[in-house]
Parts: C-alpha cells; sequence; structure tokens
C-alpha cells in the first residue's frame, strides 16, 4: 500500500472480501488511479509535442536569419554615413544574436526530450555539405576563413535520418567557425562498405584549455571568458550521431581540433 500511496507501482488494489464496502472502497481507489495515469500521460505526451515543436520553429528560423545575417554584413561593408553604419551593426549584433538563441532553443529541445526514431531516406550527402558550407559563406567571411574542402568526385550518398545529420553538420561547422584561429579545413571519405568519414579541422588559439575527453559534455565551453557559446552544440552532435549508429570523436594536435563524425 505505501508504494501505491506514493505513486511508485501501477498496479491495482486487489481486494475480494465478504465486507462488501472494503471491495467498494478498493474499486473507488482504482478509478483514482486509472484517472491520475490518463492525466499523466496527457501531460507528458504535451511536454514532448511542445518540445518537438520547439525544434520545429528553431530549426525553421535558421536559414531566413542566416540570410538576414549575410545581408546585414555586406551592407555593413558599404560605405555609409556614420550613423547609418552604427545603425546596421546594432541590427547586425540583434540578428546575430537571435540566431544563438534559436540555436540554443533547438539545442536544449534535442537534449532535454526523447527524439522520435530517425526517419531514414537516401540523400546527397556531398550536397548537403556543400550547402551548408555556402549557408555559411558569411560567417567564414565575417572572419576572414577560406575554407579548404576535399572530397571524392563522385557523390557520396547516405542513407540516414537527412534532418538529424544536417543539424550534426551545422552544429560542427557552427564550432569550427566560431573557434577558428584562421584555418577550417573539411574532408569527406567513403569507404568500400559504403561508410562516411566526415573530418572537420580547425586551428585553435587556447589548445592548452580544451579538454577533448569534455569537449562532447553538455554546456562545456574551454573558454569560460566566452559568452557566445551555450556549450550545447557539440552535446546534441553526440546525442544524434549515437542515435543514428555512429561514432564522434575529437583530438587535438599542438593548435589544431580535429573532429571525426561516422555515419
Amino acid at each position: 500500500m505505501r508504494e501505491w500511496t506514493c505513486g511508485h507501482t501501477e498496479k491495482m488494489v486487489d481486494i475480494s472480501l465478504i465486507d462488501k464496502d472494503l471491495e467498494r472502497l478498493a474499486g473507488v481507489l482504482n478509478l483514482y488511479n486509472a484517472k491520475q495515469r490518463l492525466a499523466v500521460s496527457g501531460v507528458l505526451k504535451h511536454e514532448e509535442h511542445l518540445k518537438e515543436s520547439i525544434a520545429n520553429i528553431s530549426h525553421d528560423l535558421r536559414t531566413p536569419l542566416t540570410v538576414i545575417l549575410g545581408h546585414l554584413q555586406l551592407l555593413n561593408k558599404e560605405h555609409m554615413p556614420k550613423e547609418q553604419k552604427r545603425r546596421v551593426e546594432t541590427v547586425l549584433n540583434k540578428a546575430e544574436r537571435m540566431k544563438e538563441l534559436a540555436e540554443a532553443f533547438y539545442d536544449l529541445s534535442v537534449l532535454d526530450t526523447e527524439q522520435k526514431s530517425p526517419q531514414k531516406e537516401n540523400f546527397n550527402f556531398s550536397n548537403l555539405v556543400m550547402n551548408l558550407v555556402t549557408e555559411n559563406s558569411p560567417a567564414l567571411e565575417h572572419k576572414n576563413i577560406q575554407p579548404e574542402i576535399a572530397m571524392p568526385e563522385h557523390s557520396v550518398f547516405l542513407y540516414s535520418d537527412r534532418s538529424m545529420v544536417e543539424r550534426i553538420l551545422q552544429n560542427l561547422l557552427t564550432n569550427a567557425i566560431r573557434y577558428s584561429n584562421g584555418t577550417l579545413e573539411i574532408f569527406l571519405r567513403q569507404s568500400a562498405a559504403s561508410k562516411i568519414t566526415f573530418q572537420i579541422k580547425n586551428t585553435v588559439g587556447n589548445a592548452a584549455e580544451i579538454d577533448v575527453l569534455r569537449l562532447f559534455d553538455r554546456f562545456y565551453t574551454a573558454d569560460q571568458s566566452r559568452n557566445s557559446s551555450t556549450g550545447l552544440g557539440l552535446a546534441v552532435v553526440k546525442t544524434l550521431t549515437e542515435k543514428l549508429g555512429g561514432s564522434v570523436e575529437a583530438e587535438l594536435q599542438e593548435d589544431t581540433l580535429i573532429i571525426i563524425l561516422k555515419l
């Protein structure tokens, strides 16, 4: 009875006695228990639906915000009066903050809820990589980074959940661009067994402060003085990669951070 009253069991009360009053009481308790279970189930479903909606909205906001940022960055390079330039820079900073918040909402929704099973399809992995590099070109230009990309001459296809893979690649690119010390390299290879290896390398200015063993932990940031990162991006990469049956690891070679993704 203690487990039942504390909510540690879902078993119904079973009392079969001559005393009809006790049997009626057991019936009332069982009805109450059934209603409580139904209410809890409804709350959990609503919470999952809310988190999924937040994830979808955050994901959908990313593309228009990237376009807005690109045009603002181009506009900011134009010759204009000092007051107008100040206003453009203000809008640009706010747009960048909006994108960071949208990314953070999505990352939290991924980490704080059980995601639905991967919806696998066959898609062009090579094209996805190049599209994401193109979308992130304003951020690359802003940091004067010319990425070096090495890919097979033929298209590389992958049978997996496209949206999850896109999120993984986007987070890896965002991390590499944000902390790059001037260079960024992308390497893609497909083995004879059709397994894909995606490698992204960038030089860093704080190699001594990076703990590669904690790099994929939630809220971990190597540079505590920076407020531009929530420390969730790489945690999401690991969560989604494992859900897809892949692996991801990181290593440091002097001042170069290397992240290797296998799918």
